[in-house]
């Protein structure tokens, strides 16, 4: 009895493990990857993975900026979409010292991306104002999730990308030197004329002379006058 037990036990388990051996399991492997690149546009700058500060993009007040966000599937083709990036959506929340260019009131940009196929990417890009006003780094930071088809393989990553604000020092105006306001000048007084001086040519002497005869003409017919009557 315990012998013809044993044998069927035995029985089962050989064909437990002919049906492991003959029905493999198959892996779901999507493999996803995010890339984050900035651009300054008013410079006409390259692109730039600028993961890290010493990577930083210049930038100054008032530039635009133009961010890529890269999401691929690095995996593998296999069959029966094993390797599919599905459910894959990306978020970007935007750090102070920047806003969107298309709203400014923004400041959480995200997108539903579907399903990414293996060697496949999905990219996106928008362009933000630089509002900050003083020397600063600004990292922006873009992350994404997704899974496989069947939900067993859950993905996700973030990827940054750093812009070095500096504010241009102000121009040096140099003094200016107020223009004297033009004043009308005092004409210079006439010159006086001169006093009339008494004139000592010969004209003068005849004249002086006619005035001592006549008046000692007139003295002497009054003394004749006075006379006479006397007499």
């Amino acid at each position: 009895m315990k012998k013809s037990m044993l044998l069927a036990t035995t029985a089962v388990t050989g064909v437990a493990l002919a049906a492991s051996v003959a029905a493999p399991a198959y892996a779901w492997h999507p493999e996803g990857k995010i890339t984050k690149y900035v651009t300054n546009v008013t410079d006409n700058g390259k692109m730039s993975d600028a993961n890290t500060s010493k990577d930083a993009v210049s930038a100054k007040p008032g530039d635009t900026l133009k961010y890529t966000i890269v999401i691929a599937n690095t995996a593998e083709n296999a069959k029966d979409n094993y390797n599919d990036l599905a459910y894959v959506k990306m978020t970007d929340s935007l750090p102070a010292g920047v806003e969107l260019v298309s709203d400014a009131s923004k400041r959480t940009i995200s997108e539903d991306l579907g399903t990414i196929l293996p060697g496949k990417s999905v990219t996106k890009e928008y362009t933000v104002k630089v509002t900050a006003k003083t020397d600063t780094t600004i990292e922006n930071k873009a992350c994404f999730t997704g899974d496989s088809k069947v939900n067993d393989n859950p993905q996700k990553g973030c990827d940054t990308a750093n812009v070095k604000v500096t504010v241009p020092p102000a121009p040096v105006t140099p003094p200016t030197t107020p223009t004297p306001t033009p004043t009308s000048e005092t004409p210079a007084p006439a010159p006086e004329a001169p006093a009339t001086l008494p004139e000592t040519g010969a004209g003068s002497v005849i004249a002086m002379a006619s005035v001592v005869a006549i008046a000692g003409y007139a003295a002497n017919m009054l003394r004749l006058r006075f006379a006479g009557r006397r007499a």
